[in-house]
């Protein structure tokens, strides 16, 4: 059995992740503040590789270089002080962001690698850098940021251009840091420590009194003493996993029905297990439709004013070269003309709230959201604890200062008496009610211990208040004692969409990069059925939507619950195919099945409603049998989403799937990256495969590739 790796971080981290450092010319900013030189004919050649003694000195020009000169003599064997870079690695020394190799070299002329870049960066960012190497140090720049358009991995050398990246993207991370740091003090001097996280215990951030770090408490102190060790308190989390989707006769069973899914929780759940934990997530936390569904793909919009358009490609399956994999998408379309909006903020107030990565982080998202408002909408509080109530009534976003105020003024304590603060918010949605976009947005960790608190009373609860055109959209916080399975259900059976957020950079995905995405609703209860042509296709699989299938009679079944589709949100769903090899027979004692003869592969049928309407209705699309020659750089990028999900679940139908599959897929489809989300994927699996490989897992956690 592999060593169990316990590679933990302070929680506070994800608060300062920075967001991603596109500028527009990096490499000329620093250029011009003389951190990187051009060649002897003026060019920078980012593409070159660059020594150990060459970053050091970038290094240092960018974030030492106001440090006094010092007498130190040099420290390694084979630099002496007439070495053109000994200053700069004297300079990092003393800083303890180096240390050289245990046989007292620095080895400036070898080419850095990416590791050795981040522990620099990570040495200098952090007090505490007690870490696994390289892993730990991997784990904290990825989650900070720092590797936003690098293209390095583990065990390669960096170019000029990653480190240009490189230290660019740690000035933006600093720049981000000083303004969280100013805003939480400002939380803490209202009262109370909060729990972090590091690799050698629980410990208080900040005391009420004062900025250092209090005392390790004892178990008790933390209500930690029915756990043995830190990893009983995660497996305290709940998920629910489901039987995968297996292959079926297209001759047989040539129809499949599934609900669509927008939800993207697991695959930010799965980040914060590899980049915060250092381990890989318990069974049934991954749902590959979330992955995939997580990031946005060039779609085409709709021309013929219907709210999404649907498109297909198909291609060769990575996993399995007999195969045959297609890509249905279906794109919303993009706002318009933005709807008055009636919100109530659910907030979770309780104990089990009180950490730096709960409550705090619920109020910076709340306020991001409120910078994107306007003097149509309106806010009302709602909060839950041991009780109930109502923080603030409905109030104009023009009002902003008091709605902060509200907000602000929040703290943690008590119980979770979660079913009469849904009762409340509804209540308080339907009083206030507007011809417009009427919704909660339950911010919580999920665990609720006073009144209802199944998650069967509960969906029961949610599914009566769902008529009344309000819709629900549940966020998940935190972890320890994370409730994934109930929060997927809350969302599910309330209209809404589920995420969960691991950080501030999360939080401005959900609420300003895609506020009409999570706020507006174009289409509800839309639901896909594929018609798969024997003819053509022998077998055929849907990869994830496990939880989403639905009986083929719902699909024309206007009272059957279905996934609503949110403004310019996309749907993406893979079969796996095996193409038809003519033997095709129907098993069936008294029945003959004759094929029309058609070569299209299937024909895709999507029903819907309107937000507010009550009969569904339909789009149809035949799909041809043709391949296409090279597959597109989003079908590539999603294709190896899928993958990693197969390989997390160990799903019985991964083929030849594995990381390096992976990670060379991503890499094709990774294209302009706007946002950097794509650039962090690359680099999450890497750490996955290195964590896998090199330090193992708990049992649980275990994957073979």
């Amino acid at each position: 059995m592999k060593k169990k790796i316990i590679v933990l971080t302070i929680i506070i981290v994800t608060l300062f992740t920075a967001f991603p450092a596109h500028a527009s010319n990096p490499a000329q900013n620093l250029q011009d503040k003389g951190i990187i030189e051009g060649y002897e004919d003026g060019e920078l050649y980012l593409e070159k590789t660059l020594t150990r003694a060459e970053f050091t000195k970038m290094f240092s020009d960018a974030f030492l270089k106001d440090d006094a000169e010092t007498d130190e003599k040099i420290s390694f064997t084979d630099i002496n002080d007439n070495y053109w870079g000994s200053k700069y690695i004297i300079k990092a020394v003393k800083a303890d962001i180096i240390s050289g190799f245990d046989d007292d070299t620095f080895r400036p002329e070898e080419e850095v690698t990416y590791e050795q870049a981040l522990t620099m960066i990570v040495n200098y960012l952090e007090t505490d850098t007690n870490k696994e190497y390289p892993e730990g140090y991997v784990m904290s720049a990825v989650d900070k940021g720092i590797t936003d358009s690098v293209k390095a991995l583990i065990g390669e050398e960096i170019t000029r251009g990653d480190a240009v990246y490189l230290i660019d993207n740690t000035m933006k991370y600093q720049e981000n840091k000083q303004k969280a740091e100013s805003d939480e003090k400002s939380f803490y001097n209202h009262g109370g420590a909060v729990l972090g996280i590091t690799g050698t215990g629980i410990v208080p951030r900040y005391s009420a009194v004062s900025d250092s770090l209090a005392p390790i408490p004892s178990p008790e102190e933390i209500n930690l003493s029915k756990y043995t060790d830190k990893q009983d308190w995660f497996n305290a989390e709940e998920y629910t996993a489901e039987d995968e989707n297996v292959f079926k006769n297209a001759l047989t069973s040539p129809l499949s029905t599934f609900s669509i899914d927008t939800d993207t929780a697991s695959y930010s759940s799965l980040r914060r297990y590899v980049l915060s934990l250092g381990m890989l997530p318990p069974n049934g936390a991954v749902r590959t439709e979330e992955l995939i569904n997580y990031f946005d793909y060039d779609n085409p919009l709709p021309t013929d004013g219907a709210p999404f358009a649907v498109s297909s490609e198909l291609s060769e399956c990575p996993w399995n070269s007999e195969n045959k994999l297609a890509m249905i998408s279906i794109q919303g379309d993009e706002l318009t003309e933005r709807q008055p909006s009636n919100l109530v903020f659910l907030l979770d107030v309780s104990g089990s709230m009180y950490s730096i990565d709960k409550l705090p982080l619920v109020k910076k998202s709340m306020k991001l959201l409120l910078d994107q408002l306007d003097e149509k909408d309106t806010i009302s509080i709602v909060t839950y604890a041991s009780g109930t109530g109502v923080v603030l009534e409905s109030t104009p976003v023009s009002e902003k200062d008091k709605i902060t105020e509200a907000l602000d003024a929040l703290t943690a304590g008590g119980g979770t008496s979660g079913a009469a603060g849904i009762n409340l918010a509804y209540e308080q949605a339907e009083k206030n009610l507007i011809d417009g976009n009427n919704r909660i947005i339950l911010c919580t960790d999920g665990d609720f211990n006073i009144g209802v608190s199944s998650t069967g009373d509960l969906e029961k609860l949610i599914t009566e208040k769902r008529d009344k055109g309000i819709f629900l959209t549940v966020l998940g916080f935190g972890m320890g004692n994370y409730k994934d399975n109930r929060m997927e259900t809350l969302a599910d059976k309330g209209n809404g969409g589920y995420a969960y957020i691991d950080n501030e950079r999360e939080a401005k995905k959900i609420f300003v990069d895609e506020m009409p995405k999570t706020l507006y609703t174009i289409a509800k209860d839309v639901k896909i059925q594929v018609e798969f042509n024997p003819e053509q296709v022998k077998e055929y699989r849907l990869v994830g939507y496990e939880n989403r299938t639905l009986n083929n009679e719902d699909f024309e079944n206007d009272k059957k619950d279905a996934g609503e589709l949110g403004c310019g949100a996309n749907v993406t769903a893979f079969y796996e195919i095996v193409p038809s090899d003519g033997t095709e027979r129907s098993a069936l004692k008294y029945q003959i099945t004759e094929t029309t003869g058609l070569d299209e592969l299937m024909t895709v049928k999507v029903r819907y409603k309107d937000p507010d309407g009550a009969e569904s209705k339909l789009i149809e699309m035949p799909v041809g049998n043709d391949m296409t020659a090279e597959a597109s750089e989003d079908f590539k990028f999603a294709a190896a989403l899928a993958e990693l999900g197969m390989i997390l679940n160990d799903s019985e139908y991964k083929g030849s799937a594995n990381l390096d599959s992976v990670i060379n897929l991503a890499k094709e489809g990774i294209g302009s990256d706007e946002f950097g989300f794509r650039t962090e994927f690359l680099h999450m699996v890497d750490l996955i495969g290195y964590i896998n490989e090199h330090s193992g897992t708990a049992d649980d956690f275990q994957i073979n590739y």
